[in-house]
């Protein structure tokens, strides 16, 4: 099968496309044919080289799967060839349900297992999801890891009708989603951009402030739109903006963290986080219902993830290029 191939890690032109084994199919899973996959931060920092994990190589990366079943394993009840699914980016332990996925062993596609940037991959059934006929394959690429993660942070937080998030960086994968999902449960959103046509993109979706956080002191217009400070902040960027995103706090409000793009550590200061009985939460993707609960989002038609290109998977180094120049909006998408 033909396949990206990551022999070493570093940049982008460490991405070969070529030929490799396809996978043998073992018990309990199902052989799927990719159909279309997407870039996510995550690829970039597996392709870097991911601080404390030691990978075999050659490598395939990519979380995202959607595709068709072509094969099932015996003993597989409820699937078939030909099924279309979207799959959950993680094999959790056997017999887990995943509500609570973080307390248990699991692996993540594209990272402990080899992901979707080749032409087949095996996923257990447990990692199954069924795809409506009506929800493209490029769209249900962009549900997995990005989707995923913009619902569970929306469930962690706690964030509901008459309830403030604030997040940086609204016009990336993750964004654009996030912004239409709050929406969905009536939570205000303000959020930031690099240029005043990703801002309209996003005031498109349906963010309520929007400011450039190049031009603009973003604090001060945070405390403009909310004088009493926000319910909730999504920070993934990391030690370079947690400060002021604590500072835009309403006493009792959340940090909700899911990335680090700026680096591993920040600095807390605990009498502050205190004195505003602030709370700080890591998260990490999400539980099988909430990624079947964005695909049913999709199919109603209330969540429309927002694509920048849909590229051959052979072009997979120039898709990565693409992300980490951010001079794109929404999603990347790869066609094997």
């Amino acid at each position: 099968m033909k396949a990206i191939l990551l022999h070493e890690h570093g940049g982008p032109e460490q991405l070969v496309y070529g030929d490799t084994e396809a996978p043998v199919l073992a018990t309990g899973e199902a052989l799927v044919r990719v159909q279309a996959t997407s870039v996510n931060r995550a690829d970039t920092v597996i392709r870097r080289g991911y601080p404390g994990l030691k990978l075999p190589l050659p490598h395939i990366l990519g979380g995202d799967i959607a595709g068709v079943i072509e094969q099932v394993s015996p003993g597989i009840t409820g699937w078939a060839p030909g099924d279309r699914v979207v799959c959950y980016p993680m094999v959790l332990e056997d017999g887990y349900d995943g509500d609570d996925f973080w307390g248990v062993g699991w692996q993540y596609f594209g990272m402990h297992r080899k992901g979707a940037y080749a032409d087949l991959v095996n996923v257990p059934a447990s990692s199954l999801v069924r795809l409506p006929d009506r929800v493209p394959f490029e769209a249900a690429a962009c549900l997995p890891v990005a989707a995923l993660t913009a619902e569970h942070a929306l469930n962690v937080g706690q964030l509901a009708v008459g309830r403030t998030l604030f997040f940086w960086g609204g016009s990336g994968g993750m964004g654009t989603l996030l912004i239409q999902l709050a929406k969905r449960r009536g939570v205000r959103v303000i959020t930031t951009a690099s240029s005043p046509e990703k801002m309209r993109l996003l005031e498109s979706l349906g963010a309520d402030h929007v400011c450039n956080h190049r031009d603009d002191d973003v604090v001060a217009r945070v405390r403009e739109a909310a004088p009493a400070g926000v319910d909730a902040v999504l920070d993934y960027v990391g030690p370079a903006t947690y400060e002021r995103s604590f500072g835009l706090l309403k006493k009792g409000g959340t940090i909700l963290w899911c990335g680090m793009i700026t680096g591993r550590e920040a600095t807390v200061n605990i009498q502050a986080l205190y004195l505003k009985h602030a709370s700080i939460r890591g998260l990490y993707l999400g539980t099988v219902r909430e990624l079947q609960a964005v695909v049913a989002a999709v199919a109603d038609g209330t969540l429309r993830p927002h694509i920048h290109a849909t590229m051959p998977l052979a072009d997979a180094a120039r898709a990565h290029a693409l992300l980490e120049s951010g001079s794109y909006s929404g999603k990347i998408v790869l066609i094997p």
